[in-house]
């Protein structure tokens, strides 16, 4: 044998494993090496191909010629060292270090993790009852008034906000009120419109306080003068300005009645409808939360009564899933991608993966929990259940027609790459159910093996994290109707 192995156990579910190379090999290798250079080179003195093993030696010194086989040799001896050591890792392993004297590999392999339940079948956990807050009522209704907002022509002086549609014009003025002799005009507008707005007054100071108050129909002269320190190019002069007001509109929201319920929607002929239907569709939201959240409960008490032990690169797979699927949905969005934007919000990748790290490690070890109860109760996806669960994924009916654009995905999440992933998203659905129904003091389905396929009992999360990421979200326009 041209090498020796050992181990050594490290926490979480990692192993050292350090290879010597006898040095007989090591200079087999050397001497190999020695030969390709010298064939590859013109080495002074020698044909290539010719120069001995000592003057190659000279030219390159030893550490080139490690250079040409140290790593092609590493792969080599860590695959048999694995096969010879019955070591079967559980990720890709990591090179540690590299001693040439003697020639001594050593690498770091995550092995497989191990789970030990707790008494799941015991496990009791308090579901929380669904209630709809009567003030979220209010605030959806709101959302919908402002929502419908619009400008309004209203009948009253106006005042800040209002829009005002007006015929100004001004021309600059002697001290004495009449124009001077230049006739210089500063403003001559026709049906002008202008939102009068506390915070950006109009130029000059004091426009705004003259046609704050006027109505529609209304006419009025007065004269203002510019600051002589003004910025203006008119600063220290005077104009007479001339001013008609044609119409006055307020920014309002609908009042809340039977009129305002038609407007959302054909569906509600009254108020009551509207509210009503705002309450049923709060309630079927709250209660999809709720479920969410049970089950999470669930998952983290069982965490909490069983003993996992992992490698750290099954939290390391778990940011990177949920970096790939930020990433995606910023893209969905127009923008160019998670890492541009942590740029424009002066962060790097390092930090972002340090802040998704506690939310990645709770989803990691729901998931391995989950995995093992998979294993343990020889829970199984049947193909009316894959089926299902396709066409759910594309918002087909179940007997209905899948559209024939999305028939090429369908055969790919069927029978293509895509079935793992569909397998393990039933897989888990079930395993939850199964779960829940323990945590309620419920009589759980019995599982029935009938595939004979080999599935994977590794669960493939939902990538996308439960806590904020501040990561950008996708807007809408409108807000959605409820369901009459």
């Amino acid at each position: 044998m041209s090498f020796t192995v050992k181990t050594e156990p490290r926490e979480n579910r990692q192993l050292a494993v350090t290879i010597e190379v006898d040095q007989q090999r090591v200079e087999q290798e050397l001497r190999k090496a020695a030969a390709k250079i010298a064939q590859r080179y013109a080495i002074p003195g020698f044909r290539k191909g010719k120069a001995p093993y000592h003057i190659v030696v000279q030219q390159v010194g030893l550490q080139g010629l490690y250079s040409e086989f140290i790593d092609e040799l590493g792969e080599e001896l860590f695959r048999k060292a694995l096969e010879q050591e019955n070591i079967q890792p559980y990720a890709q392993s990591s090179l540690e270090d590299i001693q040439l004297n003697p020639l001594t590999y050593r690498l770091v392999v995550p092995l497989e993790p191990t789970v030990k339940l707790g008494d799941y079948r015991s496990l009791r956990v308090e579901e929380e009852p669904v209630q709809v807050d009567p003030a979220e009522i209010d605030r959806r209704l709101e959302m919908y008034r402002e929502e419908y907002a619009d400008w309004r022509e209203v009948e009253r002086p106006c005042t800040y906000g209002d829009l005002v549609t007006m015929d100004v014009k001004s021309v600059i003025v002697r001290e004495d009120g009449e124009a001077s002799e230049e006739g210089e005009v500063v403003l001559d507008e026709t049906d002008w419109e202008v939102t009068l707005d506390e915070e950006h007054p109009l130029e000059p100071a004091g426009l705004d306080r003259e046609i704050l108050g006027m109505c529609a129909g209304e006419e009025k002269e007065f004269i203002i003068a510019w600051p002589a320190d003004s910025q203006s190019i008119y600063a220290g002069k005077r104009a007479k300005f001339f001013v008609k007001i044609k119409k006055v509109e307020a920014y309002e929201k609908p009042e809340l009645n039977d009129d305002f319920a038609k407007l959302v929607g054909p569906d509600y002929e009254t108020l009551e409808d509207l509210r009503n239907a705002i309450a049923e569709s709060l309630a079927e939201e709250a209660s999809k939360e709720a479920q969410r959240q049970y089950a999470d409960k669930v998952l983290d008490a069982l965490v909490e009564i069983s003993e996992l032990d992992y490698p750290p690169v099954v939290v390391e797979d778990q940011i990177d899933a949920m970096l790939n699927d930020i990433d995606r949905r910023i893209r969905q969005m127009g923008l160019d991608g998670l890492e541009a934007f942590l740029q424009q919000t002066g962060r790097t990748i390092e930090s972002y993966r340090e802040q998704l790290r506690p939310g990645a490690t709770q989803i990691a070890r729901r998931n391995l929990v989950l995995s093992e109860v998979i294993r343990q109760e020889g829970i199984e996806a049947s193909e009316e259940e894959i089926e299902a669960h396709v066409r759910r994924m594309l918002g087909t009916e179940a007997e209905g027609e899948i559209d024939p654009s999305m028939r090429e995905l369908a055969d790919f999440l069927r029978s293509g790459p895509g079935r793992p992933m569909v397998i393990s998203q039933v897989l888990t659905e079930r395993a939850i159910q199964f779960l829940e129904a323990l945590a309620r003091g419920q009589e759980p389905p019995v599982f029935q093996q009938k595939t004979g396929e080999t599935q994977t009992t590794h669960v493939q999360s939902d990538d996308t994290p439960s806590e904020n990421t501040d990561a950008p979200e996708e807007e809408t326009s409108k807000t959605e109707e409820p369901s009459a």
